[in-house]
């Protein structure tokens, strides 16, 4: 923001010379200003699209935006073990070709499975669901008013005591002991004049259950993965809840998910890389706001 004093230098230093005092005597003052006229009209005008702002509540903003992007930068090196793990599932498995765009949610994975094209697609939106019921939640939140008050709070409630805490690490609760969120995963296997089955499933705890199984016509299948993924069809039957199937038919649907990749493996990376993503793109979002209020 610029400053009266930096607004000041931008005048043209003629025109700060014609402000000054002088001993002239009062009878050369008209052919001064004749001439001061003269030069003034011959100046450049100067022209800026970038005006100062002086609006307290948009730098208050901007400054607490400031203050979370250091907090957060700071937290950033705990995604370091899940940068890792990401890095390791996609060597291991080469056949997956990663779609992330930056600043969207959604994030799909497609390979190749014979004459099918898999293609697998989850939202960083998960990254907000409860962990919790709400009597946990109001239980949690009583132990955090108990705290010293030189602890520091972060986004999603992360607690950073301070040197002189009394609490204990085995007092506050453990990330390890933190129940993994779950993911919705949503699975499109398409085949060329045959439509497609589009799977419902959730990714938890390091493993994969299915929901529903929809098989798509090839007249509804002409969209783009991404649009079959995120849009349901209303009218279309999407069968019985996936646990009112005969047990050997879930069975072999769970292995057919198997040999295209659907595992666990994948339902490690799946909460692994929403982690990731969703803090660089809480990050981002919190400098792209701060540029536009400051």
């Amino acid at each position: 923001m610029l400053s009266l004093r930096t607004f000041a230098r931008a005048v043209p230093r003629s025109a700060a010379r014609i402000t000054t005092k002088t001993n002239a005597s009062s009878l050369l003052r008209p052919a001064v200003r004749s001439a001061v006229r003269q030069q003034s009209a011959t100046l450049p005008r100067c022209f800026s699209t970038t005006f100062p702002r002086f609006d307290a509540a948009a730098q208050e903003l901007a400054a607490k935006l400031d203050s979370e992007i250091a907090i957060e930068t700071a937290e950033d090196v705990s995604h370091r073990e899940s940068n890792s793990d990401i890095d390791a599932f996609l060597q291991q498995n080469s056949e997956w070709t990663l779609h992330d765009v930056e600043g969207e949610q959604e994030v799909l994975l497609s390979r190749k499975y014979d004459d099918e094209v898999v293609t697998v697609g989850f939202s960083i939106a998960d990254f907000n669901t409860p962990l919790f019921d709400e009597e946990a939640d109001d239980a949690l939140m009583d132990e955090g008013e108990e705290l010293d008050a030189t602890t520091t709070n972060g986004r999603d409630g992360d607690r950073k005591a301070s040197a002189n805490d009394e609490y204990s690490e085995d007092e506050l609760l453990d990330d390890e002991d933190q129940p993994a969120y779950p993911a919705a995963v949503n699975v499109l296997i398409q085949r060329a004049g045959k439509g497609a089955l589009r799977m419902n499933l959730v990714a938890e705890s390091g493993s994969l259950a299915i929901q529903s199984v929809t098989h798509l016509p090839a007249t509804a299948a002409e969209a783009s993965p991404a649009e079959l993924l995120r849009e349901t069809s209303e009218t279309l039957y999407a069968g019985p809840p996936f646990q009112q199937l005969d047990e050997e038919v879930q069975s072999l649907l769970e292995a057919y998910l198997d040999a295209r990749g659907i595992n666990t493996a994948l339902a490690v990376f799946v909460p692994s890389y929403i982690d990731v993503k969703e803090q660089k793109e809480y990050l981002a979002w919190l400098s792209r706001v701060k540029n536009f209020v400051q």
